[in-house]
């Protein structure tokens, strides 16, 4: 007994040495984590915040579908290139740019085949321009189904016999009013009134050709319209 507890006084240091050393790797061997051991049922609620993220760690096929609210983006972050306009309805501020001072706008063009079924060029505000290709000649005339009386005048240029006009005080259903003056290829503007003060103003174009396709013969008109 006495030679061993010399052994303790002469080895004292070195033991405490050893047993130091080999508590170390055992605390070591203890907390040590094995790769891709921890998942989310070991992690601590609210432990991973902003500053242990790593910048650019969070990418977009890391986020979850309708994750980011309108709450958790920051107010005027995002800019109009951020923005798919076509998933946008029409601002309700803007109703007004379908007019033009509170004018009605309309654009129109309109193909017939020579022979073919008559067709509406158009119909504003009681003003009515149909288009037909009897024989590949191009005509197109104005009616009126406002219900009340109305007027119009029209005046243009054709490529044959050069500019005209014309117009009457008594524009009816069935005045069927030649636009074109017989012409095949020209450009004009009519005027169409009203009794309760408002109309139409037209500006078009019209031809009768294969327009350069090599194919039949067929009667076009195209322009726009201003109601109010």
């Amino acid at each position: 007994m006495r030679a061993f507890a010399r052994f303790l006084r002469r080895n004292t240091i070195a033991l405490l040495a050893l047993f130091l050393a080999l508590s170390g790797t055992t605390y070591a061997a203890a907390t040590a984590l094995a790769p891709n051991s921890v998942g989310t049922v070991q992690l601590k609620k609210n432990a991973v915040t902003a500053v242990k993220i790593r910048k650019s760690a969070v990418t977009n096929p890391k986020i979850a579908k309708n994750a980011v609210t309108g709450a958790k983006v920051k107010d005027n972050s995002l800019t109009g290139a951020d923005v798919l306009e076509s998933s946008l309805g029409k601002v309700p501020s803007a109703t007004a740019a379908d007019t033009v001072g509170g004018s009605a706008v309309k654009s129109f063009v309109a193909t017939v085949a020579s022979g073919g079924a008559a067709a509406t060029v158009l119909n504003l505000n009681g003003l009515i321009v149909t288009l037909t290709c009897t024989a590949g000649n191009a005509v197109f005339v104005a009616n009126n189904n406002s219900g009340e009386n109305a007027q119009l005048r029209f005046e243009g240029h054709g490529n044959t016999n050069g500019p005209f006009d014309n117009g009457t005080s008594n524009l009816t259903a069935t005045s069927n009013f030649a636009l074109n003056d017989a012409e095949n290829i020209g450009s004009g503007s009519a005027h169409y009134l009203r009794a309760n003060g408002t109309g139409v103003s037209a500006s078009y174009g019209w031809r009768n050709d294969a327009l350069g396709t090599g194919g039949p013969v067929a009667c076009r008109v195209f322009g726009f319209a201003v109601s109010g």
